[in-house]
């Protein structure tokens, strides 16, 4: 509290101290006391029971054996709550994923992948594959997301981005986005002539180039643009010989949407903060991606 401000937040420490804010509020009387004041004491009720089942779930924890999970996994509830049996499917998390390498992530997790949300979990499927009735995914949480460009690519045929299963609004202020999670594919910066990574060949340049085409051919045709095409962001898949790409954060309306004004010029993508988003970037960082596959990659046939 200062002066008339209430503040609550929780914090968490697990591998580190986690903190977010609940809400503020200004304790003024006047026309507005009455709310108020029953606000105030429906919070304080709240937070009462609240402290009653953290100290019943310490209690619990103290008659447990062996080292408890490092990693704090996620609960997402769909907002508004009242969805989230309709919203929110069934996710046992398991693994979190290095955001650059997009490799599961064992042990204790680096300051770089504290600041992102991407995990591995088991959801159940419709469609069993062999015995198992679960399908492992991707599930990542975002303040921003463009779920009508992922679908226009998801859905071609044959497919030029991951599958999309749910996408929803959830508690936090941020999107929750399920998706495929395509074994055995990495991305397109992991097949180069430093990496360490073992690959049963390398990728067709040719084929990449077809893939990526397509992809900004049908993006480009609805007005969007993808605005982050780089190496990172595409995956390649070696079994199918195919390229995807991933990461629709970005995604905005050609001449109406911006860059991003906390956009990471070092990058490389031509273009400046909160400048005006344009097609053209994206037909430039195209080809940068071929010429840097030419120059850096292992790659099989031409260009």
């Amino acid at each position: 509290m200062s002066g008339n401000h209430l503040e609550i937040a929780t914090a968490i420490f697990t591998d580190a101290v986690y903190a977010d804010k609940l809400l503020s509020l200004d304790l003024r009387l006047g026309f507005h006391g009455p709310d108020n004041v029953l606000h105030v004491a429906r919070m304080f009720m709240a937070i009462n029971k609240c402290t009653e089942r953290l100290r019943k779930l310490y209690r619990d924890l103290k008659g447990l054996s062996g080292t408890l999970p490092g990693v704090l996994y996620p609960n997402p509830t769909a907002d508004p709550p009242e969805s989230t049996a309709k919203t929110i499917p069934g996710l046992e998390f398991f693994c979190k994923l290095d955001r650059v390498t997009g490799v599961p992530i064992s042990g204790v997790v680096e300051a770089g992948n504290k600041r992102h949300a991407i995990y591995l979990a088991r959801m159940a499927s419709d469609t069993p594959a062999g015995d198992s009735p679960t399908r492992v995914v991707l599930v990542k949480f975002t303040a921003k997301y463009n779920e009508a460009a992922h679908r226009l690519l998801a859905d071609h045929k044959p497919p030029l981005a991951p599958a999309l299963y749910c996408y929803t609004r959830v508690v936090g202020d941020l999107y929750m986005v399920v998706m495929e999670y395509v074994s055995g594919a990495s991305a397109l910066h992991h097949f180069t002539t430093l990496s360490p990574f073992p690959f049963p060949r390398p990728p067709n340049a040719k084929g990449i180039r077809r893939d990526l085409t397509k992809a900004l051919e049908l993006l480009h045709g609805k007005d969007f643009v993808f605005g982050d095409l780089r190496p990172m962001n595409i995956l390649y898949s070696p079994k199918d010989d195919r390229a995807l790409l991933v990461d629709f954060d970005g995604v905005g309306k050609h001449g109406e949407d911006r860059y991003s004004p906390c956009l990471n010029t070092l990058l490389g993508l031509g273009v400046d903060r909160w400048q005006i988003m344009e097609k053209s970037h994206d037909s430039a960082n195209f080809e940068r991606v071929m010429k840097w596959l030419s120059d850096n990659a292992v790659v099989s046939g031409g260009l």
